[in-house]
């Protein structure tokens, strides 16, 4: 079986197609709108990875890769969707896969730290996807994306009611894979760090979270933690290092408060600290321990090729 991954969130494509590939069998690849590769995720998984510096090409890039493959894999891009079904028609089965904001919305967004020139290219980019008519309504584009999909993928649980797709279209719940290979307590550099050290527990400022506010949530709870807030916007960390810095801590703090609400699901980076050893403060606020096997990446493939099995 031959899948394309048509874009990307956190790496998750990346790992999907790692482990693919390991599948007798099997070919699997990434292809990436990606010039400002900020946390070196598409450095990482460079064996992978197609990247397509343009997105005035990155259409034709993916509609030519397709032509050759069994499963059309398409990550949160859902505007692509109508295109990939209008030009390959029922030869191909097309999944779409959810990750969270793409599905769930955010009404206030903290832009990540950039310099002025990727400004600048990001502000054309729209300009370009807007006089295309790529950039649709939502209310308008999920529906039809979702209908003309042979299979709808949620990375957490919360976001299935998101979901509008009429019956006979199969949705389901994909736990996120942890590449196991880099995010472990077996490690030799994690005696060399000094492996959760110093005591204290940590926390990322991104784009969609409200620090203060979880600062006081903790608080209000008399959970006195010794928390250390690392800004990932204005100091991107890369993927690469993220164990080493994980195991310097104790507890990692995993709540996500979006648009007014606490997300019940665990972060990918929470998922990385469980699997790093370190204990986990969900949403919940209770502390977990151990990556739960759902998320090993070996079982989060099996769970997916059955349902690309089911496509046929």
């Amino acid at each position: 079986m031959r899948i394309l991954h048509v874009e990307d969130a956190a790496a998750v494509a990346c790992i999907l197609a790692k482990y693919q590939n390991q599948i007798p069998g099997c070919e699997s690849r990434v292809i990436k709108f990606d010039k400002y590769d900020k946390f070196g995720f598409y450095e990482f998984y460079r064996e992978y990875v197609t990247r397509v510096p343009s997105e005035e090409q990155f259409l034709n890039y993916v509609l030519e890769e397709a032509k050759s493959v069994d499963v059309i894999h398409v990550h949160s891009r859902v505007e692509l969707i109508p295109k990939l079904r209008e030009t390959f028609g029922k030869s191909k089965k097309i999944v779409l896969h959810y990750h969270g904001t793409d599905i769930r919305g955010i009404n206030k967004q903290k832009l990540p730290h950039r310099s002025r020139q990727s400004d600048a290219a990001i502000r054309l980019i729209f300009m370009y996807r807007r006089a295309k008519g790529i950039v649709l309504l939502k209310k308008r584009i999920h529906p039809k994306a979702q209908s003309l999909s042979d299979l709808i993928v949620v990375s957490t649980q919360d976001l299935l009611p998101h979901i509008t797709a009429k019956e006979g279209i199969r949705k389901i719940y994909l736990p996120n894979p942890i590449d196991s290979d880099l995010f472990n307590q077996n490690d030799p550099r994690s005696i060399e760090d000094g492996n959760n050290s110093n005591g204290k527990a940590v926390t990322m400022d991104t784009e969609v979270t409200n620090i203060p506010w979880i600062l006081e949530h903790l608080r209000k709870h008399n959970l006195n933690l010794d928390v250390e807030v690392y800004n990932r916007i204005k100091n991107p960390l890369k993927y690469s290092e993220l164990p080493s810095f994980l195991r310097r801590y104790k507890t990692y703090v995993d709540i996500k408060y979006v648009n007014g609400k606490i997300i019940p699901a665990l972060s990918k980076t929470g998922l990385e600290a469980l699997a790093c050893g370190l204990d986990v403060l969900d949403f919940d606020l209770r502390f977990r321990h151990g990556l739960p096997s759902e998320h090993c990446p070996l079982n989060v493939i099996s769970k997916l090729s059955k349902e690309y099995i089911l496509l046929k």
